[in-house]
């Protein structure tokens, strides 16, 4: 396979569009097969747990956080930060909850983080947000065994942010046990030309490739 600075932009693209690796379906269609399983899974989440939705760690509309709370009466208990994929600029909390189920079915808090997507949101905006909202669950739940972060795809990106973060300037410090980062994106040079960096406006002076 060619270096990524080699090839034409339509490869490129298809190159960092996993919807469109599909043999069954359509690029479309894999998209909405995966909206309606985290939007049913999330639902069913909601259903079944004890849940605190909306809740704020910031002054921003965006800045909410949904939380899944486990039936136990312990304090002493693991906590799960999940932020959600979407390239930056798609999904929300709202369809991230589909993985709480079997969490607080063992004694594990989840904790979804909603953020500012683009093109309301930019990527210095977003970053700052998803290390506010680790503070705000750290200061709401110092009581906490441990404390785990999953990201998928963007999500991913921004948690491996978050792990970068230095933490004197938020006079706090995380004690972060793990950290799971699916599919994540963390050399954002590629996407510079492509279609996914149009809401998100990105230059090669934005500061969250690989080695911030």
């Amino acid at each position: 396979m060619s270096h990524w600075t080699e090839m034409e932009k339509d490869e490129l693209e298809r190159q960092y569009s996993p919807s469109r690796w599909s043999h069954r379906m359509s690029a479309d269609d894999v998209i909405k097969a995966h909206v309606k399983a985290v939007k049913e899974g999330t639902e069913r989440a909601r259903g079944l747990a004890q849940t605190l939705l909306n809740v704020p760690y910031g002054e921003g509309d965006g800045e909410k956080l949904d939380v899944y709370i486990p039936s136990t009466q312990s304090l002493d208990v693991p906590l799960v930060i999940y932020i959600h994929g979407g390239y930056w600029q798609f999904l929300s909390k709202e369809e991230s909850g589909f993985m709480a189920v079997p969490l607080v079915d063992k004694g594990v808090v989840v904790v979804a983080v909603g953020y500012d997507i683009a093109p309301k949101g930019n990527m210095d905006l977003m970053v700052s947000q998803v290390r506010k909202s680790v503070v705000s669950v750290v200061q709401q739940y110092s009581h906490i065994s441990g404390l785990y972060l999953c990201g998928h795809s963007a999500g991913a990106h921004l948690a491996a942010m978050v792990l970068s973060t230095d933490w004197s300037e938020y006079s706090i410090t995380p004690q972060i046990k793990g950290a799971f980062l699916v599919s994540g994106i963390y050399d954002l040079l590629p996407i510079l030309s492509t279609y996914v960096n149009e809401p998100l406006k990105m230059t090669e002076y934005v500061p969250y490739f690989v080695t911030n």
